[in-house]
């Protein structure tokens, strides 16, 4: 169906087309009346417009965030080491201690 190369954006904008056509079908298919297809039409909209607008809030909130994980600043979930003083920290299995505190081994 797709190649290696091919992107996540290729694959949602065949998805999004996929859905456009199939709408309009559904649309030319339909048993109503002008009037009530209409309505029905204007209320889909809306309401794919408003779910396009928060998914672009949530994007841009994702975004932020990535933005400012690159950026350096500290996530503020409990349990990332921040709430710890720098003589309690532990150091990483197999790594040499580089705080100079008690129980330091300078490397060999």
């Amino acid at each position: 169906m797709f190649e290696k190369d091919d992107s996540a954006s290729t694959a949602l904008i065949s998805f999004l087309l996929g859905g456009v056509a199939g709408a309009a079908l559904a649309v030319l298919f339909v048993p109503t009346t002008g009037r009530d297809t209409r309505r029905l039409i204007s209320e889909g909209v809306r309401d794919g417009a408003e779910r396009s607008r928060d998914l672009a809030r949530r994007g841009k909130a994702a975004l932020d965030a990535a933005g400012r994980a690159v950026t350096g600043a500290v996530h503020p979930a409990p349990g990332n080491g921040q709430e710890l003083g720098e003589v309690e920290r532990v150091p990483e299995p197999g790594l040499p201690s580089t705080s100079g505190g008690a129980g330091f081994v300078a490397p060999a």
